[in-house]
């Protein structure tokens, strides 16, 4: 009677550290475009992924690391270079996911760049989600965009 007792303590203890471990793996975040050119997102130097004008993907941060944007125009040939580009470096702990950027008010209860006061146009962090990358609508005459419907 004990040792079932102990086997089905045991398993609940393997259950709940594998649940704990998964908890701490990281957080699902999106990035966004929102602009009408293509976004290429890459983490921590792995494969890329193409991001269509007015849609969003989402990735998983896990652990420390770094995310990289670029924006291209649509349809640009072999070595043309991105329109904008950055790398942010971000913090992912438990639930807990947000881009580092900007000052260190607050940092232990909201992470790093929560006031905002740091530039990153065009692209935007931590919003709407913290962990979030959003590409908004900018203008560059490197690249026309054409305009549907006129």
């Amino acid at each position: 009677m004990h040792w079932r007792r102990g086997a089905a303590l045991a398993a609940a203890a393997i259950l709940a550290g594998a649940w704990s471990a998964e908890a701490a793996a990281g957080c699902m975040r999106r990035v966004y475009n929102r602009s009408a050119y293509l976004l290429v997102a890459s983490r921590d130097g792995g494969p890329p992924v193409t991001i269509l004008p007015g849609r969003s993907v989402p990735l998983r941060l896990e652990r420390p690391g770094t995310l990289s944007v670029a924006a291209y125009c649509d349809g640009a040939g072999p070595g043309a270079g991105p329109l904008a580009q950055a790398s942010f470096s971000y913090t992912a702990v438990q639930d807990r996911c947000f881009i580092d950027f900007g000052d260190r008010l607050f940092v232990p209860q909201l992470g790093r760049g929560f006031t905002g006061r740091q530039g990153t146009a065009p692209f935007t962090v931590n919003n709407p989600e913290q962990g979030d990358v959003i590409l908004g609508p900018f203008a560059s005459e490197a690249c026309p965009v054409l305009r549907r419907g006129g």
